[in-house]
């Protein structure tokens, strides 16, 4: 397997913290000198995922401004009315089951204050298996107003976990993107560091429009895709 390239590794991080809403809309980034040195890549291959980004357009780059994540940052939103799977090459739904988990309650993160409305959330971060093996990191969170406490045997499609629960989702959206593992993520999954990874973003609903939940799957599978019931 070709190694992914060091700008498209930093680029592919850079795309999943705008789409996680931790570099919020409007954000200003520190200069590539900083950002090379975070990312542990040189100036210039920085450079290089900055000038990608912004030809894609996450990063706006001005002169006297700096560098802004993009007002309209491109995403690809599945259909509101419809229910996200995650399906192989073949069309056959991934069946990732619970292998290890951790739960706890805590302050939200800005992003998810801005995201769920509340200070305080439940959180459940869980290795998933398929077909025995590690295939996926998740994590949930859901506002500690409406559960207290989120189980780790929970099943894991987002409406069935809110199901087990006792809350119901009006609806569901999701969006698929890209990243590549890191060295705990790689020791998490068992798999060759800056392995790539199919990350699925789900956000749940209530009929008012208020955000119940979100979801990150971090997939460790080539085949597995994004698709919709």
């Amino acid at each position: 397997m070709a190694r992914t390239p060091l700008y498209k590794a930093a680029e592919t991080e850079m795309i999943s913290r705008i789409a996680k809403g931790d570099w919020e809309v409007g954000r200003r980034l520190p200069n590539e000198f900083v950002l090379a040195e975070e990312f542990g890549v040189s100036q210039g291959t920085m450079r290089r995922a900055l000038i990608s980004l912004e030809q894609s357009g996450y990063l706006s780059r001005k002169p006297g401004r700096g560098t802004l994540v993009a007002t309209q940052a491109p995403t690809e939103p599945a259909a509101a009315s419809v229910t996200p799977i995650l399906v192989d090459a073949d069309g056959k739904a991934l069946s990732l089951t619970p292998f290890r988990g951790r739960t706890e309650t805590r302050a939200a993160t800005p992003a998810e204050a801005k995201a769920l409305g509340t200070d305080r959330v439940a959180v459940l971060e869980r290795t998933l298996k398929h077909k025995g093996r590690r295939a996926a990191l998740e994590t949930t969170v859901v506002p500690e107003d409406l559960v207290a406490a989120l189980n780790e045997d929970a099943p894991v499609p987002l409406d069935a976990l809110l199901e087990h629960h006792n809350a119901t989702a009006a609806r569901l959206t999701a969006e698929a993107g890209a990243a590549v593992t890191d060295m705990a993520k790689s020791v998490a999954l068992s798999v060759d560091r800056h392995c790539a990874l199919l990350v699925v973003r789900t956000d749940a609903f209530a009929a008012n429009g208020t955000m119940i939940a979100r979801q990150i799957l971090q997939i460790a599978l080539e085949d597995a895709r994004l698709a919709h019931q």
